[in-house]
């Protein structure tokens, strides 16, 4: 307790140190309030949480997309047991209609913008303009033909051409 005592003397003594402990105490003041407006600044929680569920369906294809395609690769002669991972840039994107509104001053431009919703079942619902499927970046398949070339050769190209992927995307592997 007398360390603090003195320390404190000490800090507050000088007006170097005065400064020093204002500059960092106004820095921790902004950290916090840049951390309480990020908090509070997405008040879209309602488009969040439709977003969020929209990943979860996106995710959900891509499991139906692995489990027809491992359907699919095992019926290839010579492939066997198949198992399948599909990696994707990411989930569905989606774009909405927004309506923007330029607020000019002397010194200052300013652009609003806002959803446009409509009515519906759920409550209001924002007007999806466009939808972005998910891009595959690559296809993983483990099959117990995976050493065999020409089983390999067979897969990669049933691969490519149900999936629109290059070559270079899907690699072939013997199963363990």
């Amino acid at each position: 307790m007398e360390f603090l005592k003195n320390l404190n003397k000490k800090l507050f003594e000088d007006n170097k140190n005065k400064k020093l402990i204002w500059i960092v105490l106004a820095g921790c003041i902004g950290i916090l309030m840049i951390s309480v407006s990020e908090l509070t600044a997405n008040d879209n929680s309602e488009y969040t949480e439709r977003k969020d569920q929209y990943t979860f369906l996106a995710e959900e294809q891509t499991l139906m997309l692995e489990a027809k395609l491992e359907e699919k690769i095992s019926e290839i002669s010579g492939a066997g047991k198949t198992s399948v991972m599909i990696t994707a840039d990411s989930s569905k994107e989606y774009f909405y209609a927004e309506n923007h509104s330029e607020n000019s001053e002397e010194t200052e431009k300013s652009i609003e913008r806002e959803f446009v919703v409509i009515e519906g079942e759920n409550g209001d619902e924002p007007i999806v303009l466009k939808i972005k499927e998910s891009k595959i970046r690559g296809v993983l398949v483990i099959c117990e033909g995976g050493d065999n070339p020409v089983i390999k050769e067979k897969i990669i190209e049933a691969v490519c051409a149900l999936l629109d992927v290059s070559s270079n995307s899907v690699s072939v592997a013997k199963m363990a």
